[in-house]
């Protein structure tokens, strides 16, 4: 199966896919995001454009099968007030709904955030997908945590074909617990200032090092620089609290162990890349209702 990767970020369905298909090509505007994605899948074709600046026969040429969409989510958040396609951040996702109803692949996917599925944005979703022939579709609200992951990243997913989607295969388990995705070393760097605790102590997400069952909340790209509703803070045996790190949140998110970051990227660019990434397991569940093509049954196993 060949999938193109629109809004690919830093790779997450590269990742979440692994050797089950083929990337016909993956485009993000954000050179920094393309320069991991580089750096951990170097044989993929990348393009660094906006959506709305791709070519119709440019696309038609990729002959993909499936294409997948993370689009900007602002529009259709609280901190983003919540202006739906009358943001301008939303005009590649109309562009892409455009492309979609012109090329027609097979299938569709796509991630946003919970409060996109009460948009006009997914009304007019909905719409393109009927009017272009997407006689299957379904949504769904997955929640990483639901499928044994220990992090909380609820998200709203959608898949469409034009011929059947299969039953989909629980790939929620086994997931490493909190305790094995830390870091031996971390960084000194990572750990809180006390007048930081004092200030914000009440408001802090914290679990502990050794918890097992421990779950963190969702990690934004806003972590690092905002204390408070960003994701986690791990308090550990000392008592003292730190930051988790970039590659312990991609850890969390089920990227490979093998999925690494450019030793060049600054820490603070990478959680703004890790905090607009997606999580593995919710993509692979999403996906492997499109086909035996996507043969996480063995690759899961």
């Amino acid at each position: 199966m060949r999938v193109l990767e629109l809004y690919s970020g830093i790779g997450g369905v590269a990742a979440a896919l692994g050797k089950t298909a083929e990337i016909a090509a993956a485009v993000d505007q954000s050179q920094p995001a393309l320069s991991v994605y580089r750096h951990n899948f170097p044989s993929h074709p990348t393009v660094e454009k906006r959506v709305d600046c791709l070519d119709r026969d440019w696309l038609r040429r990729r002959h993909a099968d499936l294409w997948w969409a993370s689009p900007p989510c602002q529009p259709f958040t609280v901190r983003g007030q919540r202006r739906g396609l009358d943001d301008p951040r939303a005009d590649t996702f109309k562009a892409l709904l455009r492309h979609l109803e012109n090329v027609r692949p097979r299938s569709f996917a796509m991630e946003n955030v919970e409060g996109f599925r009460d948009s006009d944005g997914h009304d007019l979703l909905r719409r393109t997908l009927d009017h272009a022939g997407y006689s299957q579709v379904r949504e769904h609200l997955l929640c990483p945590s639901d499928l044994g992951v220990a992090n909380r990243r609820p998200r709203f997913y959608l898949v469409a074909s034009r011929g059947e989607l299969q039953s989909e295969f629980d790939v929620s388990c086994p997931h490493p617990r909190l305790p094995e995705i830390l870091e031996a070393q971390p960084d000194p760097s990572l750990w809180l200032d006390a007048t930081i605790v004092r200030r914000y102590h009440q408001a802090l997400h914290v679990v502990d090092e050794d918890d097992s069952y421990a779950v963190t909340s969702c990690f934004t790209s806003a972590y690092g620089r905002s204390h408070v509703r960003s994701g986690s803070y791990l308090r550990t045996r000392d008592g003292g609290l730190r930051r988790f790190s970039p590659i312990e949140i991609l850890r969390l998110l089920g990227f490979p162990t093998e999925f690494t970051l450019p030793q060049e990227l600054r820490r603070s660019n990478a959680w703004r890349l890790v905090g607009n990434s997606l999580s593995l397991t919710p993509v692979r569940r999403v996906l492997s209702s499109i086909g035996p093509e996507l043969s996480f049954r063995r690759s899961a196993s």
